[in-house]
């Protein structure tokens, strides 16, 4: 499951997009000018980034080369009816990382889009197994040494994206990030609450906790679980 951020100012195109990737279990958002655009995906935790060439107050690779220039890492797809091998490496050079010619067919999207997500996680795997705890993206559903738990959406994009990370802290702003909507106020104060109530149904009295949080540097899958033979494969 992947965060998109959709920029693109054509609606029909955005619509169909934005379509195509909550069919495949992705959640999406879209802006209509570059320099929104840029301010969305520098303030906000995306998986990728699809960029259109021709764009209002601010061009595709001027969106691209500022976002670089930034220390912006997300993968960015360059959509463009261009298509001069000058124009190409123009987009490339401006800190793209693949390029797609308009009109495309959504297969070859597809691909291309899977080929830029394996390169850093295993996003468009139907599960996740981490120790004892398994999640079915398909289904959004939970097992724990086979017994099934059940997660608000909420708190199942919580759990699916601190499991990606095992062992690592996560601060609270990037989790909100990550999870939430752009447009969406959330404190601190409700991840917390949400971290409480996914405590609460994923963990065992007598089992090393699952999410740990530390002061000043976030929350994690504890080291103490992933350690533990009893919840080891």
């Amino acid at each position: 499951m992947a965060k998109v951020l959709i920029i693109e100012d054509d609606d029909v195109l955005s619509s169909a997009l934005l379509s195509w990737f909550e069919a495949q279990g992705h959640r999406c958002e879209n802006s209509t000018s570059g320099a929104d655009g840029l301010q969305l995906l520098l303030c906000s935790g995306f998986d990728l980034a699809l960029v259109d060439w021709q764009l209002p107050e601010l061009s595709g690779p001027e969106l691209c080369k500022q976002y670089r220039q930034r220390g912006g890492k997300t993968p960015i797809l360059m959509m463009t009816q261009k298509s001069e091998v000058s124009e190409k490496e123009e987009g490339l050079d401006s800190g793209a990382d693949d390029y797609l010619p308009k009109p495309f067919d959504m297969r070859e999207l597809g691909a291309r889009v899977r080929a830029l997500l394996r390169r850093s996680t295993a996003l468009f795997d139907s599960s996740l197994n981490v120790g004892k705890i398994s999640l079915n993206y398909g289904r959004c559903e939970v097992t724990i040494d086979g017994k099934r738990i059940q997660l608000v959406p909420r708190e199942f994009d919580v759990l699916e994206f601190l499991l990606r990370h095992a062992g690592t802290y996560i601060s609270s702003d990037k989790l909100i990030a990550h999870v939430w909507d752009s447009d969406v106020a959330v404190t601190t104060e409700a991840l917390r609450v949400c971290i409480l109530r996914l405590r609460k149904k994923i963990e065992e009295a007598e089992k090393p906790q699952v999410v740990e949080s530390t002061k000043g540097l976030g929350y994690r899958i504890s080291a103490a679980y992933l350690s533990d033979d009893r919840v080891k494969d």
